[in-house]
């Protein structure tokens, strides 16, 4: 018998060339080729732009609408009081009014100052710590209630040559004033509201906390005994490491990265809030950074403090007169 149907094989290339035909012509059509089968490239990468186009678009608009993440850093470069204190506080607050800020570093670079002032910042930083990650950077140094500060902070990083430590309190002792006839006061310690003893048992209250806030916050790290604490030496970064005081050697960028980390962000911008604040007061004409009474002669180094308990680091200290 005779086969009467069609070959198969050409029937498929048939099939085949007509496909594409089909494709060509409707790639030609999308680029408005009306030459037919002669398909341009130039005309591809304008589809591929108008059809990109939007996309690029909707991304620029995304990150506008939504901003990137950030780590803000929080600046102490000066002595504490009063005032430089509340320069700190009000990073704290910049960190935690701005939603972007998810993550913060405290840089250091003070000797310390008054006991309340640095208490205060302590318990800020404690109240911030709880609402995101605080990491400390210690650059020239972190001594006495600046170190205080540190103890908010987790990891603590430090430069090698760093001073890091000085834990303890000391002070200047009340004089000894007593009623004449000019001067009257309705009991024998009102003029000084201390005397010797009791102004002893301010100091070691004051030397009691602070030790007890470093081994609250660091115990299982720490490498030395509370009486070596005590002493109130100052180390060397890479002796504050080997010790415990610290936990890293690097630099603010390394803390930075800590931060993010800590965070959980993977693309982040930094945003310096000290200088946000200080653009802020700028525009403020009323507002004014006091200096401190007792703050150092910028000629000579020294300071006159009056009496009172500090944490503060000075070998150029002047007594009250």
């Amino acid at each position: 018998m005779t086969e009467t149907s069609p070959p198969k094989q050409k029937d498929e290339a048939e099939a085949g060339r007509g496909s594409a035909a089909r494709l060509g012509g409707g790639i030609a059509a999308a680029v408005g080729n009306t030459g037919g089968s002669t398909f341009s490239f130039r005309n591809l990468g304008s589809v591929l732009l108008w059809g990109l186009a939007p996309l690029l678009v909707g991304l620029w608009l995304a990150q506008a609408i939504v901003p990137q993440p950030a780590v803000g850093i929080i600046r102490l470069n000066t002595d504490i009081w009063a005032e430089s204190a509340d320069l700190v506080v009000a990073q704290i607050e910049e960190a935690r009014e701005d939603p972007t800020i998810q993550a913060v570093v405290l840089q250091l670079d003070s000797p310390g100052g008054e006991v309340a002032a640095t208490q205060r910042l302590y318990l800020e930083l404690q109240a911030l710590r709880r609402e995101m990650p605080v990491v400390g950077s210690i650059d020239g140094m972190a001594a006495s209630g600046a170190f205080y500060m540190a103890m908010a902070t987790d990891p603590i990083y430090a430069k090698p040559s760093s001073t890091v430590g000085n834990v303890g309190a000391w002070g200047f002792i009340p004089p000894d004033l007593g009623v004449n006839e000019v001067i009257l006061a309705s009991g024998p310690f009102k003029l000084t509201a201390s005397n010797r003893d009791e102004f002893l048992r301010w100091i070691e209250g004051i030397r009691q906390e602070f030790l007890e806030t470093v081994f609250s916050q660091r115990g299982d790290r720490m490498d030395i005994s509370r009486v070596e604490v005590s002493y109130g030496l100052a180390y060397p970064g890479r002796e504050a490491l080997r010790l415990g005081l610290i936990d890293h050697l690097g630099s603010e960028t390394e803390a930075i990265y800590t931060a993010s980390q800590q965070a959980g962000l993977a693309h982040y911008q930094v945003v310096d809030l000290e200088a946000r604040v200080v653009d802020e007061l700028a525009e403020d004409e009323n507002a004014e950074l006091e200096p401190w009474v007792g703050g150092a002669d910028p000629e000579t180094g020294r300071r006159v403090l009056p009496p009172g308990a500090y944490l503060l680091y000075d070998i150029q200290l002047g007594g009250a007169p």
